[in-house]
Order: structure tokens, then sequence, then C-alpha cells
């Protein structure tokens, strides 16, 4: 039997799938949208996450021209499917970047603040003259040194690198001022640079620009460093926190090999200073057939690190002439820091930064220590020192720590590195014999009276003593490395200069 549908229930039939028809088709769309709509997004995600990495990119380049003394700001670059712009505020204070990167429709902006090392980064030697009292820095000098019974003396002083001198700078006799050793990548010419008068006199010679009469460069503040929480190693703590007043940390501590506090074979040097004593000291040490010039002992300092010594630091065992310094290190020390024995460096990736900080009252002014004490006479003989050094108050060569009185060495110096002061760059090394007492004196020339006088008392030689005068050569050699960055050490004191230190303070700018 057949079965016939009604032709009411045909046109149902007929509806319904139309009806699924347009449903699915609706539905078909719906997802089509929506999947567009998610592809958009993730389009946008992926846009917003390469804009991002483009500034990052931008910031990139911009540390690696500032590291070459580019001090500019970078034009629109591409990369492929991005690109990216730097604008450089190096004038505002602090100086900052804003790196803005782009993909697609999407932009990221970054802003980063700029770290700048303190001007005396940029010479061999720097006096800041903060007294400000009258004063000369002098070189002088004929040939090379002459061994004597027990060392040498004369020599020319020979400055490789730039000076700068908040007072008069005079240079007689043979002495000079030369540019930095080859290549020079960052032409430091060998300028000299005085706030008062530049006088080059006899044979002596400057290879750069010689000027008098410039302005004055502004201190940093080295209290604003806040060493004391910008640390990775709080040396004084860590001896505190162990229980150790005197000797070594305990062996199986990283500082073991590094430091030791108020050593007992040493009451002398630590019953001098007001507060702790802490000396760069291996466990170990030996002088393992060296001679007096020699740095043989192996002293491993570590990598990018910052130790902030709450006491005075010294380099100076009676156990060694010298060590052989590897790592890449700034050590602060609140006191003074005193350096009688020889520091090199034992490979070119190694570089030590020596900052004596002082003590600061509330106003932020200097209260105490604060000076280098080089080549102490009381304690050793110094001939050679690789080492970026950095006193808050002055630079004393050759002057006994505890008493004050200096003493005639046997021998000039070398330096790898730099002599920078904040007040002064003190190294007079020329002596006479007293006729009146017989004992030997520092002197100094005075040119405003073109006259040798006593150091102390400023009283005027007589013919004799000034025949009898005896000259140690110094010897200056600008380390370039410190404009690196693969070696230049953390830490190091900030300020207004163009010597770059890296990115500070990142922040996520608002972007579409």
């Amino acid at each position: 039997m057949k079965i016939r549908m009604a032709r009411s229930e045909k046109g149902l039939a007929l509806i319904v799938v139309v009806a699924f028809a347009l449903i699915f088709t609706i539905l078909g769309f719906s997802m089509l949208n929506v999947a567009k709509t998610e592809i958009i997004l993730t389009r946008n995600e992926v846009d917003s996450t390469k804009a991002f990495y483009a500034a990052e990119a931008g910031l990139a380049e911009l540390s690696t021209r500032l590291y070459n003394k580019q001090f500019e700001s970078i034009a629109d670059t591409s990369l492929g499917e991005v690109s990216y712009q730097v604008d450089f505020y190096y004038d505002e204070d602090p100086p900052y970047a804003i790196s803005t990167g782009r993909a697609g429709n999407k932009e990221k902006r970054i802003k980063v603040e700029l770290s700048f090392l303190s001007p005396p980064y940029e010479r061999s030697i720097y006096a800041g003259n903060s007294d400000g009292k009258k004063w000369t820095f002098t070189l002088r000098g004929q040939g090379d040194p002459v061994a004597t019974g027990g060392g040498e003396v004369g020599g020319r002083d020979i400055i490789e690198g730039n000076i700068f001198v908040d007072g008069d700078a005079t240079l007689y006799e043979e002495s000079s001022v030369n540019p930095s050793p080859m290549p020079n990548p960052y032409s430091y010419n060998g300028d000299v640079d005085a706030t008062g008068k530049a006088n080059i006199l006899d044979s002596a010679s400057v290879s750069g620009a010689v000027s008098d009469g410039v302005a004055p460069l502004d201190h940093p503040s080295l209290a604003s460093m806040n060493y004391a929480v910008n640390n990775t190693h709080n040396v004084s703590e860590i001896f505190a926190d162990e229980g150790v007043s005197q000797g070594y940390l305990p062996s199986d501590h990283e500082l073991y090999d590094v430091m030791v506090k108020n050593p007992s074979n040493r009451s002398g040097e630590c019953a001098s200073t007001a507060g702790d004593d802490y000396f760069l000291e291996p466990s170990s040490v030996s002088n393992n057939g060296a001679d007096q010039k020699d740095a043989k002992t192996p002293l491993h300092l570590g990598d990018n690190r910052i130790y902030y010594v709450d006491g005075d630091v010294w380099v100076h065992s009676p156990s060694t002439y010298g060590f052989l310094v590897d790592g890449k290190v700034t050590i602060v020390a609140t006191g003074d820091i005193h350096i009688s024995d020889n520091i090199k460096y034992a490979d070119s990736e190694s570089l030590l930064g020596l900052v004596a900080l002082g003590k600061y009252d509330d106003a932020g002014q200097l209260v105490s220590g604060g000076n280098i004490y080089f080549g102490d006479p009381r304690y050793g003989t110094l001939y050679t020192a690789s080492a970026l050094m950095f006193a808050t108050d002055s630079f004393l060569y050759s002057t006994d720590s505890v008493t004050g009185d200096a003493a005639e060495p046997t021998t000039g110096f070398s330096v790898y590195g730099n002599l920078n002061a904040l007040n002064q760059v003190s190294i007079e090394r020329d002596w006479y014999d007293n006729e009146g007492t017989g004992t030997a004196r520092p002197a100094y020339f005075d040119s405003s009276l073109d006259q040798w006088v006593d150091l102390k008392s400023g009283l005027a030689l007589t013919s004799n003593e000034i025949g009898s005068l005896r000259h140690y050569q110094m010897k200056i050699t600008y380390d370039d490395r410190v404009r690196t960055q693969d070696t230049q050490p953390p830490g190091l004191p900030r300020g207004k200069g163009t010597i770059f230190g890296g990115l500070k303070y990142w922040e996520e700018l608002p972007s579409n």
C-alpha cells in the first residue's frame, strides 16, 4: 500500500530543511567571524610582542653606540618586518632614552635611565681640589732611572693619557704627556687641562692640547651611590654574620681566599686606624722566589662583584711582594685605602676598581677617610699597581698613614689605570739633603717664586740643597678598558661623564 504525504507535510519538511540550512549558514559565518577575530587578535598579540622585542633591540644598539662614545638618537631602523627608533636625552638629569618598536600596526615604548661614569675615569690623572687651595701639580725628571744601592733614582715622568688639574700644572725638564697606548680607539691624545696656569718649561712636551683657565668640573656625589645597599658583598656584615672579628672566614666561604680581618701579625697597622681593617690576601701566601718588583701570589677576586667594606682596606702582606689579580671587581672602603704591595693583572679580562669612599654626615659632606695612601713607606715599597683608583679626598704618595710624615722612597713607580682624587693628587717625589740636620726632606718647585722650597716649611733651598735634589720617576698609563662593556667593573662612581656605564630603571610607557 502506498503512503502518500500530504501536500502540507511536504511544505513543512521543506521549511525545516531551509531553516536548518539557514541556521548552519549563520553558524558557519559566525564561526568564520570568530576565527577571523581570533586571527586578528593573535596577529595583534604577535605584533605587540614583536614591537616590544624591536624596542629592546633599539636599546641594545644604543648601548653599543654609547660604549663607543656615539651620543645621538637612532633614526627609524628596519629589521625585516619590524622597526625601531631611539630618542636620546643626554642633557636631562638623569639622562634617559626612549626606544620605540613597531610591528604591523602595533607600537611599544620603553624608557630607561642611562648611567655614565664620573669624569675622572676619562683621565690618567684627575685632581679636583675640593679644598679650593692654591696648588700646583708638577711633573719633571730626565732620562731613565738609574740603579742605586737599594733601588732606582731619577728618570723623567711619563703620562700616557689626559690630565685634569683644578689648579696649576707645570712640566719641567724632560717630562712628557703622551697619547694613550695604541690603538687608542677613544682618542686620548695627551691633553693637559688646568683651571689655573699650564706651564710647559725646559724640554718638557705635551702631545695633545694644553688648556689653562678651563672651567672646574662638577664633583660626583659619592654618597648618592649608596654602596651600603648597592653591593654584591657587604664584607663587614659577612664577617659579622660568621662571628669572625679577627682572621679568615671559614674555609668553605667564597671570600676565604680573598680577605682577612684585623690580622694579629699586622697589629700596628690595625691600631693606627679608627675602625676595622681588611687586608686583601689569600689564606696561603708565598713569594715563590719573587723579587720586590714582582706580583706572583694569585688573588682571585671573582667577576662582577662590588665589595663594600666598612673600614680600611690594605694591600699589604708581610709574606709577599704583591698580588697577581684576576677578576672584575670594585672594592669600596668607608675608611682609607693603603697600597704598599704590587698589584698586577693576571690576564687581559681582569680589571680592579678601588674607591676610598670615606664617611659622610647627614648633609653629604665628607667627615673622615677617603684617602688612598700609595707606597706607604712605613710598611712596604711599591713598584707597580694596576687599578682604577678613586679617592674622595686625596691621593698621597710615600706618606705614612699613621704619622702623616713622608719618607724618601727607594724607587719610582708605574700605574696601569689612573689616579683620581676629588681633592689633590699629592705625589711629590723630590727629596734633598737638609744642610742643617743632614736628613732627607721633601721639596717642590714653587713656580710663583721660581724657587725650590721645603715641602713642609716653605723655606727656600740653598744652592747646596738644590744640588742634592733627587727625583723619583712616575709613569701612568691610562687603561681604556674602563670604557668597554666586557671589562668595565661594576659599581664605579657615576657622574655626568662620557663613559657609558649601562642601562638603569627600565619602564614600559603607554603605547597603542
